[in-house]
């Protein structure tokens, strides 16, 4: 039976809230004219936009903004308004001992400010209405060449990025890379970001090195043409947060068959990696009656984390009826704790050919005999 999945064809978040930094970045408007979009009624094309615009706006008058809660519809089904607060809003709940803080004394910047920004729409609306604009603040703004500083105004552009990106694959220190972003920009303060920041950057780049777009949407059409042409084919997928594909597993009709006589002992390796994502190839393998391997159904994972084998598990496991393997070997791998939760009945054994090939590395300082 096909399964029910939302591959987001759109941008990321990330990439939206960038897009709408470069919009407003790209209409050079002054702190009158962000003020006139702000003012309250105004109609915003989206949460993105609002939040550049109070961040352009923050980043003029000298201060810097903090994310805040949601509010959602009476049946909690749809976001219906956003708050989008002074970093200086609210006070700080210190729990650390007295020895810590003699230790370690950091001034809180919650001073209680109550500017804020408020958005909001009805449900099933896509556009979004000033509901709530307070420009008054409790607390010394930063002047305008200091602004820089503030963790609201820090944006990498596209161009600076593609740069970024270069040093890091002609291994160039990132650090001298923003120094002579710094020298060609004429001060630290018109780069538009700090070293730290570069470096968030391009770790969330690695990070978001996941399966294309494209790739994901052709692999799953090819799964439902399969359901549709063979039957009890089986699949599932798992996306993140940003709706982009990580992990898929699939097995026909056979291998389930084949599951059924000879699914007592299992075997599963997450040895092998493959392809230009660098995803992990984790087959499960038995022994039939011919003592011949045989597959019972293939995985590829983008890690090998205990919550990306944990959700693989039950995966299996819903493709198989629920039927848990006797015995299931493995390979050393610490995130294999998840098999102790979802094969609770099953009894675990490391693969001799994994401890022959690891002993040397482990025992080579131990006497020969």
């Amino acid at each position: 039976m096909p399964n029910n999945i939302e591959l987001k064809e759109s941008m990321s978040i990330e990439d939206r809230l960038e897009a709408a930094r470069r919009k407003v970045e790209s209409l050079y408007l002054t702190i009158e004219e962000v003020n006139n979009q702000l003012a309250v009624g105004e109609i915003l094309e989206d949460e993105f936009i609002a939040y550049a615009l109070y961040c352009k706006y923050a980043g003029i008058k000298g201060f810097s903004v903090r994310l805040a809660k949601n509010v959602k519809s009476r049946d909690g089904t749809w976001i219906i308004g956003k708050f989008y607060f002074c970093s200086c809003e609210g006070f700080s709940n210190n729990k650390c001992s007295e020895k810590k803080i003699l230790a370690y004394q950091k001034t809180s910047s919650r001073r209680g400010c109550k500017a804020k920004l408020k958005i909001g729409r009805h449900k099933g609306e896509l556009v979004w209405k000033v509901k709530f604009f307070d420009e008054e603040h409790n607390h010394e703004l930063y002047p305008i060449d200091q602004a820089y500083l503030l963790r609201s105004t820090w944006k990498i552009s596209y161009e600076n990025l593609v740069m970024l990106n270069s040093t890091v694959k002609n291994k160039i220190p990132l650090s001298r890379a923003v120094g002579l972003m710094e020298n060609w920009a004429g001060g630290r303060q018109n780069v538009g970001f700090i070293s730290k920041d570069a470096y968030n950057c391009i770790s969330r780049e690695k990070r978001k090195a996941k399966i294309e777009n494209e790739d994901s949407i052709e692999l799953v059409q090819h799964f439902l043409n399969k359901s549709n042409n063979e039957s009890n084919f089986f699949w599932n997928v798992e996306v993140d947060d940003e709706k982009r594909l990580m992990n898929f597993f699939f097995r026909d009709n056979r291998c389930r068959i084949d599951y059924e006589f000879f699914g007592d002992v299992l075997s599963f390796d997450t040895t092998y990696r493959t392809n230009k994502y660098g995803l992990v190839c984790a087959p499960f393998v038995g022994i039939n009656h011919h003592n011949e391997n045989v597959m019972f159904g293939l995985a590829f994972l983008s890690d090998e984390t205990k919550s990306s084998l944990e959700w693989l598990f039950k995966v299996f496991l819903e493709s198989m009826g629920g039927k848990q393997p006797y015995m299931i070997f493995t390979n050393q791998c610490q995130a294999m704790i998840a098999i102790q939760i979802v094969f609770s009945c099953s009894h675990h054994r490391l693969c001799q050919w994994h401890i022959n090939q690891n002993a040397p590395s482990h025992f080579g300082t131990l006497n020969g005999n």
